[in-house]
């Protein structure tokens, strides 16, 4: 997606405020996914249940 971007531009196919949105989407998915597997290994390490990948819960469960 981000090499088709950077393709795009280069080209000419793509406007740069459009390749920036795709950039700012694809750095908050690395950084979503990132983190998730920072608290999976965590939570393993201490013994604690995991969650399915994709489902981490956010805030506290009580405010739901």
């Amino acid at each position: 997606m981000l090499a088709n971007a950077a393709k795009g531009v280069l080209n000419g196919d793509l406007e740069i405020n459009r390749a920036e949105a795709i950039h700012k989407l694809a750095k908050n998915i690395s950084e979503s996914l990132y983190s998730e597997t920072k608290i999976a290994m965590f939570r393993n390490e201490v013994g604690q249940t995991i969650e399915k990948f994709g489902e981490l819960a956010l805030g506290d469960p009580n405010d739901a």
